[in-house]
């Protein structure tokens, strides 16, 4: 399975980005520029998760791999 994580847009990405202050600006750049090409080619892929927030888009992550490999995400036993 193949997923893409969408980003609200490339700008907000562009913050998230510097916010971290894991990359150098050169760094940041060139994923920004590969951006739009992502987001324009993501229809392409089996699953886009939207990441507005961080904490949902990783509910929908383990949904999908979870359902995808056959495994209940319910805490609770049958």
């Amino acid at each position: 399975m193949a997923v893409f994580l969408k980003p609200p847009s490339v700008d907000e990405l562009q913050i998230r980005l510097k916010k971290r202050s894991t990359e150098s600006d050169v760094k940041i750049n060139m994923r920004i520029a590969n951006a739009s090409v992502d987001v324009a080619t993501a229809p392409q892929v089996d699953e886009i998760i939207n990441n507005y927030e961080l904490e949902t888009a990783l509910k929908e992550a383990r949904e999908l791999v979870a359902d995808f490999v056959g495994v209940s995400t319910s805490k609770k036993e049958a």
